[in-house]
């Protein structure tokens, strides 16, 4: 079936169209929704064309995926107020991590699933910054908190881990179907931060 939008590009930036393009793709019908027939028919080009950005499918799809991080950082990270209390910005850190995965479950399910394990490890090492911002962003959040003596001056990189592991695990019960508790996702979240919280959280003793 020929979906062919109205979508647009100005001569030089097929790249980025292709991948603006394909994330819709992924949002309203999941990665298996990507072919690059659809795809190129939509932005009325050939693949011959798309061949000359990307030698293939696979790296087209590592792009998406960078693509698809950047916009999870930027919805988690670019309203947090800077002058917010430290506990107060893991919190929104958060919500806001919960909140985009269920607004955005294709795409959630696409960076982290694990149909493109093999592109997502080559576009996307934890250890690095550059390949993680919003990660290393939430490891400096708690460096702060350490330093303000609000939570354990462990190791702040595992601390962070900790807290994804619960995040990324809220989310994907959410957005499958596995809690069937649409009405009170602010009180579960809620709950799972405050029992993280207090696990990391300084101790009145020390």
């Amino acid at each position: 079936m020929n979906t062919k939008t109205n979508s647009s590009y100005h001569h030089g930036n097929l790249k980025e169209a292709l991948i603006s393009e394909s994330l819709k793709m992924v949002e309203s019908g999941g990665i298996a929704s990507i072919t690059l027939r659809e795809l190129t028919n939509r932005l009325g080009t050939s693949r011959t064309a798309l061949y000359r950005h990307f030698v293939s499918k696979e790296e087209l799809l590592q792009e998406v995926i960078q693509a698809g991080f950047e916009k999870l950082d930027t919805y988690v990270f670019s309203t947090l107020d800077s002058d917010l209390d430290l506990n107060l910005k893991l919190h929104d850190v958060g919500k806001a991590y919960i909140d985009f995965a269920i607004k955005n479950p294709n795409l959630y399910r696409m960076i982290f699933g694990h149909e493109l394990k093999e592109q997502r490890e080559e576009s996307c090492d934890i250890n690095e910054r550059e390949d993680a911002p919003g990660f290393h962003n939430l490891v400096d959040i708690i460096i702060d908190a350490q330093n303000a003596n609000i939570v354990k001056k462990d190791d702040a990189f595992m601390q962070a881990t900790v807290m994804w592991s619960m995040l990324h695990g809220l989310s994907n019960l959410l957005i499958d179907g596995h809690v069937h508790i649409v009405d009170n996702i602010d009180t579960l979240f809620e709950l799972s931060f405050k029992t993280l919280i207090s696990g990391i959280a300084l101790e009145v003793s020390e």
